[in-house]
């Protein structure tokens, strides 16, 4: 992917379960028409999956929806499987609700007034 096409990035460490630590960028991109019904984003995990293709959906919102939902799983797989993601300045460990806050524990929510 060019990163010229990149909307949104996040850098981050990571470590295998060995613990050999690597530069990890994220990145969304601009998403775009391929046809009437099919839009595309390109999908960036620069230093775990060099390669990823872009994803498709039926409008520009599904496709970007996708891509941060690849990216999402693919880290949760990593993290599942030993590895770790840590802040870039404090070596610290970074949770995937850091990356995603979507995927933090959601509070009940508040009573509804009467």
């Amino acid at each position: 992917m060019q990163d010229e096409r990149l909307v949104a990035t996040r850098t981050v460490v990571a470590a295998w379960p060995h613990g050999e630590e690597f530069e990890l960028t994220l990145g969304v991109g601009q998403p775009y028409e391929i046809s009437e019904h099919e839009w595309a984003c390109p999908v960036l995990m620069r230093g775990l999956h060099d390669e990823l293709r872009d994803t498709h959906g039926a409008d520009s919102w599904q496709a970007h929806q996708l891509a941060q939902r690849l990216i999402a799983q693919l880290l949760g797989y990593f993290v599942h499987d030993g590895g770790k993601l840590l802040w870039p300045e404090s070596r610290e460990l970074m949770s995937l609700a850091d990356v995603f806050p979507q995927l933090a524990p959601q509070a009940s929510e508040p009573p509804h007034a009467a």
